[in-house]
């Protein structure tokens, strides 16, 4: 993944709301969901969900289709599992790393007498 693509698609997370937007449209999975029903599940105002989900569909995150009822939107699934792996394989090790050296200092503490 290169450095831009990752740059946008982190850029399009930054914030809560798109995130909760997010997370509504991984659950119907490549069904999609309507604004009303991203309002629904989000709790977020239903004139505040376009905004977000057209900065998502700018990166490729989110696509959109026409329906009988409107418009829905899903998703990409598969590149956000790209994303997901590649934060987890190139970052992930530091996480981890960062992590256990914190565990290792508490329990380094918590063995000095008192």
């Amino acid at each position: 993944m290169e450095t831009r693509q990752l740059a946008r698609l982190l850029g399009a997370l930054c914030f809560e709301e798109r995130l909760e937007i997010i997370g509504a449209l991984i659950t119907p999975g490549h069904d999609g969901l309507s604004t009303q029903q991203m309002a629904e599940m989000t709790g977020l105002p239903h004139s505040s969900i376009p905004i977000h989900v057209d900065y998502m569909e700018s990166t490729g995150m989110v696509s959109l289709r026409y329906t009988s009822t409107g418009k829905v939107y899903s998703a990409d699934l598969e590149l956000l599992e790209k994303l997901f792996n590649f934060m987890n394989q190139n970052y992930g090790a530091g996480m981890r790393l960062m992590h256990r050296t914190q565990a290792e200092r508490i329990d380094a503490t918590e063995a000095l007498p008192d």
